[in-house]
């Protein structure tokens, strides 16, 4: 979100503006489809790497 120039913060905190009702909407959206999901669907579970082949975090010899 880029700086508004004429405030000198961020657009989307700016008031009263159509900026800031889009992004409202955006996040009760978000919020709406989290709890969506989390009461349709199993907790997430964590992933357990098991091999670090082909991992480049891994320095070869």
């Amino acid at each position: 979100i880029r700086e508004a120039g004429d405030y000198g913060r961020p657009a989307a905190l700016q008031t009263a503006t159509p900026i800031e009702k889009a992004f409202e909407e955006l996040a009760r959206s978000v919020v709406q489809e989290v709890v969506n999901r989390n009461e349709s669907l199993p907790p997430t579970e964590a992933i357990k790497i098991t091999t670090m082949a082909g991992c480049s975090a891994v320095k070869k010899k």
